[in-house]
């Protein structure tokens, strides 16, 4: 009976500190992000990965967009697995890209997306690039 009464507490407390704004992911947890996260600062710990989703369309035949993430500091966020779904794209369609960085120690780094743009039909000046960025800081 008092293990129930312990735990229901923790549970309690949790609560009110996740009520507080308190960070309550465990180190070497999942942080999921995407383009919606854009201009945001993050906040993570030693150990944690933070996975970038993204959707990679294709309206129509000829136009298309393609993404890649890269870490301005590789010693803070760790490039790790990218993925594709599904892995042979559609002529048509849309995918989901997903990109995991792994932070290896204390520290801040953007985390710098880069959608590449194809339209055969439009030229490259009215169908630009998408960029954007996600400041992650990794506390020890």
């Amino acid at each position: 009976m008092r293990r129930i009464a312990v735990a229901l507490a923790a549970l309690a407390f949790a609560g009110l500190a996740a009520g507080c704004g308190a960070v309550t992911h465990a180190s070497g947890s999942t942080v999921e992000l995407g383009q919606q996260d854009a201009g945001r600062t993050v906040q993570v710990s030693v150990g944690d990965t933070i996975r970038i989703k993204l959707v990679e369309d294709r309206p129509v035949p000829g136009s298309s967009v393609t993404w890649a993430v890269t870490s301005s500091v590789p010693s803070v966020l760790q490039a790790g697995s990218v993925t594709r779904n599904p892995a042979t794209m559609t002529p048509v369609g849309s995918d989901t890209y997903t990109a995991d960085f792994l932070a290896v120690t204390g520290g801040q780094a953007l985390l710098n997306a880069h959608g590449t743009t194809s339209c055969e039909a439009m030229a490259k000046v009215n169908c630009p690039d998408r960029d954007f960025q996600i400041t992650v800081v990794v506390r020890a």
